[in-house]
């Protein structure tokens, strides 16, 4: 590098450092292409960080309860059961419960049931506005002790339309065109949100039913 070339790097390094701004700018030498491929990685990975610091919250609670078979009409279908605070509950065992016949008064009843809710904002591009569920469902086989699982998870994806950070709230709308304002619980999220970000919201709940022997 010739002495001239690097005085003119050093001027320019040192006015960035400056932070010097100025409305004539001497002609720069013509970028290579490794440069270019160096300042398109570089962007990449700025819109990744900028991306990964967008909220993503996830809740999660299950609940299991325990209870014992104390009696069985298998003509009626009629089931009674005492929970563990020694509660009697009786209840109808419809069709779709396979195995009915392997229920005996003794047996222990596990129940099960969980819900999350799952809150993720990303950019405007990356989404949809829209909504849609799904439901799944599994059972004992002919024969085995009545067991079963069913899940559904519903997704709906909103678009910010208004962000106010003295009031600490923001405006989303959903895919019916209706809008509502929230307060958010993290205020420090507000600034990692943008008007036209899309928010994902998923809501997802599992019931699962075993009975076995005591």
């Amino acid at each position: 590098m010739n002495k001239q070339l690097l005085t003119i790097v050093l001027l320019a390094v040192m006015l960035a450092v400056a932070g010097c701004n100025k409305e004539e700018i001497a002609p720069q030498e013509e970028a290579t292409p490794m440069a270019e491929e160096k300042a398109e990685s570089m962007a990449e990975e700025k819109a990744e960080s900028m991306a990964e610091e967008k909220p993503h919250v996830m809740k999660e609670a299950a609940v299991t309860m325990e209870a014992m078979v104390t009696a069985v009409n298998q003509e009626t279908r009629e089931v009674t059961v005492e929970t563990g605070e020694g509660e009697s509950v009786s209840f109808i065992a419809g069709e779709e419960v396979r195995n009915l016949a392997q229920v005996e008064v003794g047996d222990k009843i596990m129940v099960e049931y969980i819900e999350a809710v799952e809150i993720q904002v990303v950019a405007a591009d990356q989404a949809e506005v829209g909504a849609e569920g799904a439901m799944a469902a599994a059972r004992a086989e002919k024969g085995e002790k009545p067991a079963g699982v069913a899940m559904t998870e519903n997704t709906v994806i909103l678009v910010i339309e208004a962000i106010n950070k003295e009031n600490e709230t923001v405006t989303v709308k959903g895919p019916a065109g209706n809008s509502k304002t929230v307060k958010v619980r993290d205020p420090a999220n507000l600034d990692k949100v943008v008007i036209g970000d899309k928010v994902i919201v998923t809501y997802s709940e599992a019931l699962g039913i075993k009975v076995s022997k005591e």
